[in-house]
């Protein structure tokens, strides 16, 4: 091998570490990609209520006197003697069974009792601008009331002791057939809530709460409402 050659060789060699060690250099000095962006987000289609308290999901029954149920499963069957009277009614998006919703009814009271269940969501980073969906519907016998009530200030889920208490819960949102007459809706109807009145990025609790005064198996009032596919959307 001639002079010329190897000085050429050795050069090339010499010539590729040094690339080879800038890039090594370079990737070094990458910096890592964030992370992904984690949506504040969620639904719950209320399939298995007997799970949700495993999402954070929290039932307390006020009612005065209380009655043996509160939130729980629906229902929807056939009764009667000769099997031909409808208990209660579908859900608005069953997939396996027509019960795939929460309800409550007059039985969460005793006797003729202050009805006053509450269905209260996970704690929930919240700011102004959100919004929340659900369906809802009443049986329709008999008159209903829900009231959709809004904690920011702590992340608790405390609507208090009593039956005409509301805790922690300040802020009523809304107030579905609060006169007791025919405006609780008898088919599945979508409301959409959006929040407001604080600032800043909160971590807060959404609740519905089954509220009738003179209700329960004994009182005027008081029947079967649903809740179905609520739905919390992060703005």
């Amino acid at each position: 091998m001639n002079k010329q050659l190897y000085l050429s060789l050795i050069s090339l060699t010499l010539l590729i570490v040094l690339m080879v060690s800038c890039e090594k250099d370079f990737k070094e000095t990458e910096k890592p990609a964030p992370p992904p962006v984690v949506s504040k987000s969620y639904k719950e289609s209320f399939d298995t209520v007997g799970n949700i308290a495993k999402k954070g999901w929290v039932i307390i029954n006020n009612s005065d006197p209380v009655g043996p149920t509160a939130w729980r499963q629906g229902r929807f069957e056939y009764g009667g003697k000769l099997g031909d009277e409808v208990v209660g009614f579908p859900a608005y998006s069953g997939t396996f069974s027509q019960n795939e919703y929460v309800s409550v009814d007059m039985n969460c009271g005793a006797g003729a009792a202050i009805l006053s269940a509450w269905l209260i969501s996970p704690p929930t980073d919240m700011k102004q601008g959100d919004q929340f969906t659900f369906y809802t519907r009443a049986k329709g016998d008999y008159a209903d009331r829900m009231q959709v009530w809004l904690n920011t200030s702590t992340s608790n889920a405390n609507p208090g002791k009593g039956a005409t208490t509301t805790g922690d819960f300040t802020v009523k949102l809304l107030d579905l057939n609060e006169s007791m007459g025919t405006n609780y809706p008898v088919e599945w109807t979508k409301f959409t809530i959006t929040l407001g009145g604080f600032t800043g990025t909160v971590k807060g609790r959404i609740a519905f709460r089954y509220f009738i005064e003179d209700g329960g198996p004994g009182g005027s009032y008081g029947d079967q409402v649903g809740i179905d596919d609520f739905e919390f959307i992060s703005k």
